[in-house]
């Protein structure tokens, strides 16, 4: 019997495929055996056999029937509504075909292949494959169509291996190793990396060796990584041992990124303890910015109490802030209060900032934490972070304090800044309390941030109070700035409004 896994026999076939489907081809659209007869039938028999009376469907007899009076270019406009304005219909692999065949009858050879390649590969059990890889042999695009099977044979490869493993360990293990010794990844691109996979899932302590030694010595990086995470998976400290000697032992970032990562998985203190040690005092900054956030992961009150230890020994900006990030994460209320302490008397103001920030992301600040922080603050751009926060919240609060910063005396980029958030919001309400401010505001530059906020503002009340501003503002140029927001609002009264004034 043939073995199920023999290279030559995938290459044959594979081989014998593409023959078979360029005589197929031929045969298809030979004059002589009236392919494109056969073909407008099993259209016809398609769009009849289907009940549906849907805008979609109707679209496609339309198409069907510009097919049959030979309107290539009208066929062609028809079918690419119908996959455009119905990607998810049941019946778009036999639009794709019609609207390639379409384009092809034009002559567009190349504009004919797009359509071709996603149905083959979008919908591999569809009944109209068989003509689209006909057709993309006479286009001379046999070569997709190889390329296409290739990886379909592969697929099937790593289907059969994971079959395999389920059925008989031994064989398959067996198989592996002849997989990772043969240069198979060039005849199967993924296949060696999934036999790796399966072989640290089913193998147990017999795969532990092989996967060391890929882990170590094997040229091909990825294939590296995946023993690692699959050794991780083992769960065991004669492997966190392991893994612990080939982090000192080598040099490739990638590699000991993925270490450490498959250490903190193994959850085992000794594997936690070399995490740790890296994030506190590792020779790599983007290494311990890894360390730090793979200890996320821990959820356990001494890695929190770690990731609180190195901010506050560690003064690099970078570990800073990733352990900011972390903390932020963390649903745990002695994260929160770190967090709230360095939003309070942090070092400086970009820490201050980041901590609000990733607070606000993870919707840890409550309202009152904002007022209070916002009324306390003296430092501008602190200041202008908490009115992003409060732009961001729904709490009616948040809107008024806005509202109140917009119209009062506070200083002026703190007017301008609360004002472009919530121009931002543009909601009616808003919309209305600042149309209600123009007419009694007096500082210019506020005057000109409303004017602003009116043209982007997709509500009648902001129309309205341009072309009241564009009749009977006392400034030329105010006007002039009113009418062009007029223009680009393209509403229909801004519109009138504008014939009116050129009467």
């Amino acid at each position: 019997m043939m073995h199920l896994f023999n290279w030559r026999y995938f290459k044959y076939a594979a081989i014998a495929a593409v023959v078979l489907g360029a005589m197929l081809a031929i045969a298809i659209y030979s004059p002589t055996a009236h392919g494109s007869d056969q073909e407008l039938k099993k259209l016809s028999n398609f769009v009849q056999g289907t009940k549906s009376n849907t805008a979609a469907m109707q679209i496609f007899r339309e198409g069907r029937d510009f097919i049959e009076a030979q309107n290539w270019l009208k066929a062609a406009e028809k079918f690419s509504d119908f996959i455009k304005g119905y990607p998810k219909d049941k019946d778009l692999d036999a639009a794709l075909y019609w609207y390639a065949y379409a384009l092809h009858k034009q002559g567009g050879k190349d504009d004919a292949v797009k359509p071709l390649l996603r149905l083959i590969e979008n919908y591999p059990g569809s009944s109209w494959r068989r003509e689209a890889e006909a057709l993309l042999v006479v286009l001379g695009h046999q070569d997709k169509l190889t390329g296409i099977r290739s990886r379909e044979d592969c697929e099937l490869k790593i289907l059969a291996l994971q079959s395999l493993f389920q059925a008989d360990q031994e064989r398959a293990i067996t198989f592996v190793t002849e997989v990772l010794r043969a240069n198979a990844q060039q005849q199967c691109p993924g296949l060696q990396s999934a036999a790796v996979s399966l072989l640290g899932s089913h193998g147990g302590a017999r795969a532990v060796p092989m996967l060391l030694e890929i882990a170590r010595s094997n040229p091909d990086l990825k294939l590296r990584q995946t023993a690692i995470r699959r050794l991780g998976d083992q769960h065991t400290d004669a492997v966190t041992d392991e893994l612990i000697k080939l982090y000192d032992a080598d040099r490739t970032k990638e590699i000991r990124a993925q270490i450490l990562r498959a250490l903190v998985e193994s959850r085992s203190a000794r594997g936690t303890a070399k995490v740790m040690e890296v994030a506190r005092s590792g020779d790599d900054l983007a290494l311990r910015q890894w360390a730090i956030r793979y200890m996320a992961e821990l959820k356990d009150a001494n890695s929190l109490d770690e990731l609180i230890r190195i901010y506050d020994a560690d003064k690099t900006p970078e570990i800073r802030s990733q352990i900011i990030r972390v903390l932020a994460e963390r649903d745990d209320p002695k994260a929160k209060a770190k967090l709230l302490d360095i939003v309070r008397q942090g070092e400086t103001p970009e820490l201050r900032i980041e901590a609000v920030r990733r607070l606000s992301d993870h919707r840890r600040l409550s309202i009152d934490d904002i007022l209070g922080f916002y009324n306390n603050e003296t430092n501008m751009s602190l200041k202008q972070a908490y009115l992003r926060v409060l732009a961001e919240s729904t709490d009616p609060r948040a809107q008024t304090k806005l509202y109140d910063i917009a119209r009062t005396g506070e200083p002026i980029e703190l007017r301008l800044y609360a004002l472009r958030r919530l121009g931002d919001k543009d909601d009616e309400q808003t919309t209305t309390q600042l149309v209600g401010m123009y007419d009694s505001e007096q500082n210019q530059q506020v005057r000109m941030a409303l004017l602003r906020g009116f043209g982007n503002s997709k509500h009648k009340s902001a129309v309205h109070k341009l072309m009241l501003i564009a009749k009977n503002d006392p400034s030329v140029e105010v006007r002039k700035l009113a009418v062009r927001y007029l223009g680009e609002s393209k509403d229909p009264e801004a519109l009138k409004f504008l014939e009116d004034l050129l009467k």
